[in-house]
């Protein structure tokens, strides 16, 4: 099996980051030459998106595309380990981490009229407002508020008992404050998020032409609009782009029904660029070749595997018999082996997880909870004080294991229950629909549960607080854990400024949490991407950014 460098690659290293002071603008690295040209586009194929705005940016062609095409106020790269500005050219934060203030860089749209804080504004508060054009043409309000939701006024507006975000207000053309009902000093990091892009007033004024043809301020712009019938996108270069041009004047987006279509379209020599099938990937990483320190492809290197901001996990009922014993759910932990999970089920796609925390996460520490490795030996020892073995080396102890019958997860779940067998526990695993699963998740009615977390932000806040904070929901700490000092010490690293404090905070809570062990932790999810020879450079980072931008072809 690959080592723990090798998959993660050079993305992860720890470094330190200037999180609240301001910064400047990013640009690509010099590519040799703004005007590669080949007989053909880059092509790449993706899964066709739901739809192309904001709005409901949510699955990972949307996203990707989103990249594209729009720029957000910040930018994390994982490569260098640093925030920092991209539509904004620099920002202040107050010493109460509750109010930030953006100063916009001089920029403007596919369309040629100006990016203002009003175009922020805006975008935001579509988001938020179920009434707004964009949710009347979606149908339905955009999950992706919550990232939202500690502004001041959030509620009110998503009540519609307002009409606006009262935390947001634009001083002047370029300047974009934004006020906190408590304080979150990685808010900043939040505001990466390619959703939280600026619309012009378009966007609002024809929610419906929009979504066919998004105005964004990104590095590339659409060459027409997008009809969900039709088979491929183009993606032109945006010539009075803000930033540094795109490498390549234009990139065709392929779209497939699923990942195998879209392999196929690949192994046929349509798409330059695709997701590979699990199934495909060890075969796939030996031909193509797998870089042996970060997520770049190059020549004779086109495989890449990004480690991404996702952990699968079980659940524990914490609040009910006989996961509320620790050491019931410490020894479960301990009986899973996740290097077969990761390694065999996955071939090597995903890691074993040892830890909540994602290796792309600042703050990340190898081995960082004791009981998420495979030990069988202390696991029965645990077990043995409250549920000795009463006959052919099973326990008077059985587990109910509830998890989503269409998600793909058969295989994880039998390997799970023959784990929990060879320390002497039953474990009865039942597969529901989505929706009875989610019922029953409200109702407390399991003992386990398969679940993932993906973090919308590189951060420790956006895995330990929804998760482990008493006060989060019910649909988001769904283990039930409680313990009053976490509570305390999440709340006070959100009021941190220095990271370096944040982090260490952050790490002691995570450390008293592994040592509960509410949740036990299984695999980091990763992505796999395979190239042609025509890929000279392509970068894909652990949000799934494919950088189009500086992409490079060969001769």
């Amino acid at each position: 099996m690959i080592d723990r460098r090798t998959f993660l690659g050079g993305a992860f290293g720890v470094c330190a980051l200037g999180m609240l002071p301001a910064c400047g603008l990013i640009t690509a690295e010099d590519p040799g030459s703004a005007d590669i040209e080949s007989a053909r586009p880059l092509a790449i194929s993706l899964i066709a998106p739901a739809t192309l705005d904001l709005y409901g940016a949510q699955d990972e062609s949307a996203l990707t595309l989103a990249w594209q095409l729009f720029d957000s106020l910040t930018s994390y790269d994982f490569y260098s380990g640093e925030l920092s500005c991209l539509a904004a050219e620099r920002f202040e934060a107050s010493e109460d981490a509750r109010t930030f203030t953006f100063h916009l860089r001089d920029a403007v749209f596919h369309n040629g009229e100006a990016v203002t804080a009003e175009d922020f504004k805006r975008a935001w508060e579509r988001i938020v407002n179920p009434a707004s054009a964009a949710a009347a043409v979606a149908g339905a309000s955009s999950s992706l508020a919550s990232m939202l939701s500690v502004i001041e006024g959030f509620e009110e507006l998503r009540r519609g008992n307002a009409r606006e975000l009262a935390g947001v207000t634009c001083p002047d053309a370029q300047t974009l404050r934004v006020a906190l009902r408590t304080p979150y000093a990685d808010f900043p990091y939040v505001l990466a998020h390619p959703a939280l892009g600026p619309v012009p007033a378009a966007a609002e004024d024809d929610a419906e032409a929009f979504a066919r043809q998004p105005i964004g301020n990104g590095p590339f712009r659409l060459a027409a609009a997008w009809e969900p019938e039709t088979s491929a996108i183009e993606l032109v270069r945006f010539e009075d782009y803000a930033g540094e041009s795109a490498t390549l004047s234009s990139v065709r987006v392929e779209l497939a029904k699923d990942i195998e279509e879209g392999y196929q379209l690949f192994q046929t020599g349509v798409a330059d660029v695709c997701r590979c099938p699990v199934r495909e990937a060890s075969g796939a990483a030996s031909s193509h070749g797998r870089p042996e320190d970060g997520n770049v492809m190059m020549r004779g290197r086109r495989f890449v595997c990004c480690a991404g901001l996702a952990t699968s996990m079980l659940a524990c009922n914490c609040l009910a018999s006989p996961l509320d014993n620790a050491d019931v759910r410490r020894a479960l932990s301990f009986a899973i082996d996740r290097d077969y999970l990761a390694g065999t089920l996955y071939r090597e796609t995903h890691i074993a997880a040892d830890g909540v925390i994602p290796p792309a996460v600042k703050g990340y520490r190898e081995a960082a909870w004791p009981y998420a490795a495979l030990d069988r030996e202390r696991a029965e020892e645990l077990l043995e004080t409250s549920y000795p073995v009463v006959e052919e080396g099973m326990r008077d102890l059985t587990v109910r294991l509830l998890y989503h019958a269409d998600g793909g997860h058969r295989e994880i779940i039998e390997a799970i229950v023959e784990n929990l067998a060879e320390v002497g526990v039953v474990c009865e695993a039942e597969g529901v629909e989505l929706e009875e699963l989610r019922r029953r998740v409200a109702a407390r009615d399991f003992d386990l549960v398969r679940m993932d977390w993906a973090t919308d932000a590189p951060v420790m806040d956006g895995v330990l607080f929804p998760l482990f904070f008493s006060g989060s929901d019910a649909s988001t700490n769904v283990s039930g854990y409680r313990d009053d000092n976490v509570d305390e010490q999440l709340a006070e690293a959100r009021t941190v400024a220095s990271e370096t404090t944040r982090i260490s905070l952050l790490q002691d809570v995570d450390n008293t949490v592994g040592r509960d062990c509410p949740v036990i932790p299984l695999m980091f999810q990763a992505t796999p991407y395979v190239g042609s020879e025509r890929v000279e450079e392509l970068s894909i980072d652990p949000q799934g950014r494919i950088g189009l931008a500086t992409a490079q072809l060969g001769d």
